[in-house]
């Protein structure tokens, strides 16, 4: 029969007290992302072109520590000079921001472009990080220009078409189920007829099938299954 002796039992019982404890202190000293209180992060909006944009964010509740924070943004809206600081905070040479202690206020900033087309719209994100990289916080919101870039309706199968705005140009309509090949001609839409010489979309102009045009003074093309028009 083995018995194991009451001070081997007890130097177990220590060593993994010991190892309990000093794991518990790791989570407790390293950079806390459940008490972080990231507030009044912008909320979607629109911006007029060269109108400017400003709000701010209060972080509060962080484990004592040094932090960074980074902006971006994405879409077919141009915004100029976005800034994005904390004060109190630092400032790099390379441009990393951030500040130190428990918490900031960080201020966003930008402007639209003078350029910007109605109806276009960029993404804004913002983070708050710790010194290992990991996200304490972060947000992000949709900032449109106000108005429509396809005002101007085009005409489709002998009626008016409300155009839309893809980000780029004005979608008129999707290219009509059939045989026929899509072309543009005298900036008008067009298919090619059928197999069985007849037009299955549109209507038949001598040669080919006419389905419409773009509004005067606007190109109109054909792309990606879809007739469009230039805003």
């Amino acid at each position: 029969m083995h018995i194991e002796s009451s001070s081997r039992r007890f130097s177990a019982s220590r060593g993994w007290w010991l190892a309990a404890v000093s794991a518990l202190m790791l989570v407790v000293a390293a950079p806390g992302r459940a008490e972080a209180q990231c507030s009044s992060w912008p909320t979607n909006t629109s911006v007029s072109p060269s109108g400017t944009f400003s709000d701010t964010i209060n972080v509060s509740g962080l484990a004592a520590g040094t932090y960074f924070i980074t902006s971006s943004f994405s879409g077919s809206a141009g915004l100029i000079n976005l800034a994005f600081s904390a004060v109190p905070g630092f400032s790099y040479s390379n441009g990393q921001k951030g500040f130190t202690g428990t918490g900031s206020t960080l201020y966003l900033s930008f402007i639209m472009a003078a350029g910007a087309v109605p109806g276009s719209s960029s993404t804004v994100s913002m983070q708050v990080l710790n010194t290992l990289g990991q996200v304490i916080c972060s947000s992000s919101f949709v900032v449109t220009v106000p108005g429509d870039a396809c005002p101007l309706d085009a005409t489709w199968l002998g009626a008016p078409i409300d155009a839309t705005y893809d980000g780029a140009n004005c979608f008129v309509h999707a290219l009509p189920p059939g045989d026929g090949a899509p072309f543009m001609y005298n900036n008008n839409y067009y298919v090619t007829r059928g197999p069985n010489n007849v037009c299955e979309a549109g209507y038949f102009d001598g040669a080919n099938c006419f389905l419409g045009s773009p509004p005067s003074g606007k190109s109109g093309f054909f792309w990606g299954s879809a007739f469009y028009y230039t805003p």
